[in-house]
């Protein structure tokens, strides 16, 4: 039975390789798409229908994405759009390994562990079943810590203005095409969503402390 499987990652490179591999070695997971970005589908209607339905891909593993804060939205939207999800870790990180788990992701395999392990957790999630390799397993933090959700548009805003390259406000408004208004009412209302969690964040440096601590920034 052919198991047919979306990739994303942001180097086309891996993309590839997957699908060589399985070519080889197993040809009856079949590489179907690839992704170098996982869409922003925030404001998605109800019931959308996705490409991957039309096309019988059942399995999505999710490897380097161009923020590493994009990864947990990412697993929660993949796996909330009917996909069952393998994450390919760039790092093994228990932290990460434990949000996964709970944003849905069935897989968490390091790249480093080579691509047998990746079919071992394809194979799992394509039956249903979760498959966490030794290493992460030893590590893997068992309940992900609640936190407030960021679009990716969020995600990318804090990232430009708080993460290790931080910009200025005019500089995230010019990278993003927006204007600085626009900057400054994102930011406001990061505030306020983590306010009404009942974390009051009073300036830029407890905001830049929280959101690294979440996992938003690098």
């Amino acid at each position: 039975m052919v198991t047919r499987l979306l990739v994303v990652d942001h180097h086309q490179l891996m993309i590839d390789t997957l699908d060589a591999w399985f070519r080889s070695n197993a040809p009856d997971l079949v590489v179907t798409a690839g992704l170098n970005v996982v869409p922003d589908h925030q404001y998605e209607p109800a019931g959308a229908s996705h490409p991957w339905a039309e096309q019988g891909i059942t399995v999505a593993i999710l490897g380097t994405l161009e923020l590493h804060a994009e990864l947990i939205p990412a697993v929660h939207w993949l796996a909330g759009s009917g996909l069952r999800v393998v994450v390919l870790a760039t790092r093994l990180d228990g932290w990460e390994a434990g949000a996964a788990r709970a944003a849905g992701a069935l897989g968490y395999v390091p790249k480093s562990a080579g691509p047998r392990h990746t079919e071992l957790a394809v194979r799992a999630a394509a039956a249903g079943e979760e498959y966490l390799h030794p290493e992460a397993a030893a590590v893997m933090v068992d309940t992900a810590p609640v936190r407030v959700k960021l679009s990716l548009r969020e995600q990318r805003l804090a990232e430009l203005y708080l993460g290790s390259q931080a910009m200025s406000v005019r500089g995230v408004a010019d990278a993003m095409g927006i204007s600085e208004q626009t900057v400054k009412a994102h930011l406001h209302r990061i505030r306020q969503r983590y306010g009404a969690a009942g974390i009051k964040l009073g300036n830029v440096i407890s905001l830049r402390q929280q959101l690294s601590a979440d996992g938003w920034i690098t």
